[in-house]
Order: C-alpha cells, then structure tokens, then sequence
C-alpha cells in the first residue's frame, strides 16, 4: 500500500520498562488512538511477555482507531532494551507474527526521543532517568549510541543512588566526610541505622533505586558539599557522553540541537546546570533543547518521515 492509500494510517510506539504508548495516526500525522500498556522492554520481563504486551497495545490502537493490521503503511518502533543486533532480529521475529502491512522501523527509544525533541531531524539527545544512554543522528543520517551497559558509561539515577550510598559507608568508615545523605536515605527507608541499612542491603532483604535519587538534589539544598560533588561528578560523565557521540559524527564544531530527556535532565538543579556547562566547553555550538514532547510523536515522526519517502518514490516512478 502506498503513503497516498486512503485508509492508510502510521503506529508510533514508545516502549518501556514501566510502561508503552501507542498510537495510531492518519497520514497527515494526527492522532486517532491512543493508547498505554505496560512493560515491553524484554530485558525486564523476557521477550516472550514483552511482545505479547505490544500486540495486545497494538490491537487496541488499531481497533480503537478503526483501522486493520493490514491498512498500517508504517510502523515505527522505539523500544527499550533495543541494543544490539541480536536484539533486532529476536523483536523483528516476534514483530513479524502481528501480520501488520507496509513498512517498518525499529529502533532504541533514544531515537524516537531524539526525533521529538528536534527540529531538524539529527543532532544528539542525552536521556538520563532511571538508567542512561546517549545517541546522535549526523547531518548525513550516520548515527552513533552508547552501549548502555553501565561499563565505561554513567547509568542516570542508579549511578546517583550508587555513588550515594558510596558516600554514606565511606562517612560511617571514617575514610569520607560527613554527609547530610545518610540521615535522608535512613529516614527514606525507615532504617535504624547505617550498619543496619547496609547488612539489609548486602543480605537482599532491601532494595534502593533510582527513585532515591531525589535525595541528592535535597542534601544538595541543605547545603551538602558531599551531594554537591555527587551532582557535579554524575553531570560531567553524561555531558562527556554527548562529546563522545559528537566525535563520533563530527559535530563537535557545528550547531547542533541537543534534546535532553528523562526525569534527572527534567529536575534540573545542580546537575543540569553542570550538566550544560561542561558540554559546552566542547561543544560550543550545542543549543540545548529539553523534550517536551511525548516521546512517541517521535516515533510517529519517523513513520512520517518513511512514509514520505516512500510516497516520493511512488510519483518518480509513475512520472518514469
């Protein structure tokens, strides 16, 4: 079916580990179903229970919209958990039995997130939640991402919460100085004490996560020079992210739009000011754009994007 088909209409996917938007559009790009499910990311609940949450999110959309899998001329996912090839070909496998018709994009979130946050289509987006990745689109369509692995690489809040509680043992030791962290995270947790914490911890009868990342910002606004470097330090290892993949597509010197994403980028305070400065003593031309958007009308934007070039191609070759 061509991108001119009358009931043709796009699916946009946002995938993830909490939760999944999908929406189904007309070919214009307006919205005609929206539509939340839950995890899809196949490193949180296996593949098999992740596909099986984006079809039955798919099938909602499309019979919340009116449409049939066959009438999709392109569908554009962004999934979590997307990182290496081998990832492709297991999801692409799956994505294959929804029977849907037309074309198909598939891609790490960070891409979609990218595609909403900026206006030209490329430039590089930092996405800093609960966990981090970095990714950047050339002028030229190369395109270049960080692996995601927490090896070599900050993990967004887990890193933050991580390097807390780092501080907090080392205060208890006597080898680090005092901090403002440890009666925040105590008190957040309900637990006694320090020792107490730490052999919950270290026995797996209790759990911290990114969600305790908020801590640091308030010991911060306490006045805790501790949490301060915390900040300080977490911020410049996503800002040298951005470098790195500004090296690797040769943006360093050119005016790029960076899309910041993800709830650390979003709270701001001290992290997102040293965040911005550090990328631009290299990256001068940086213009720092946050994502307001939903990230799934980035998804809709590629779907758009194929979609156009396919119609495109449809007139050449009737006007040959």
């Amino acid at each position: 079916m061509s991108a001119g088909a009358g009931r043709g209409v796009l699916l946009g996917v946002d995938g993830g580990g909490t939760k999944t938007d999908v929406v189904v559009a007309d070919l214009t790009g307006r919205t005609r179903c929206t539509v939340r499910v839950g995890c899809t990311n196949h490193e949180s609940v296996g593949l098999v229970a992740a596909m099986s949450e984006l079809e039955r999110g798919v099938r909602d959309a499309l019979d919340g919209a009116g449409a049939a899998a066959g009438d999709v001329v392109v569908a554009a996912y962004g999934l979590a958990g997307l990182d290496w090839h081998s990832d492709e070909l297991a999801i692409g496998g799956s994505l294959d039995m929804f029977g849907l018709g037309g074309d198909r994009i598939l891609v790490n979130d960070s891409m979609i997130a990218l595609r909403a946050g900026s206006s030209r289509g490329w430039g590089i987006v930092s996405s800093v939640g609960t966990g981090a990745v970095t990714a950047g689109v050339a002028p030229d369509g190369r395109v270049a991402r960080t692996m995601s692995v927490g090896w070599g690489e900050p993990c967004g809040a887990y890193s933050l919460v991580a390097d807390a509680l780092h501080a907090i043992a080392a205060a208890h030791h006597r080898s680090g100085e005092p901090t403002a962290l440890t009666e925040l995270l105590l008190e957040a947790l309900g637990a006694a004490d320090v020792v107490t914490l730490f052999e919950e911890l270290s026995r797996g009868r209790r759990r911290v996560d990114g969600r305790h990342a908020p801590l640091v910002q308030r010991a911060v606004d306490a006045g805790d020079s501790v949490a301060a470097d915390l900040l300080d330090r977490s911020a410049v290892q996503h800002a040298a992210m951005v470098v790195g993949i500004a090296d690797q597509l040769a943006l360093r010197d050119v005016e790029f739009e960076l899309v910041t994403a993800g709830g650390v980028h979003t709270a701001g305070g001290r992290f997102g000011e040293a965040f911005v400065a550090h990328v631009l003593e290299r990256c001068s031309g940086a213009i720092v754009a946050p994502l307001t958007a939903p990230p799934v009308t980035g998804a809709i934007g590629l779907a758009l994007d194929l979609a156009s070039d396919a119609d495109r191609d449809v007139r050449r070759s009737r006007r040959a």
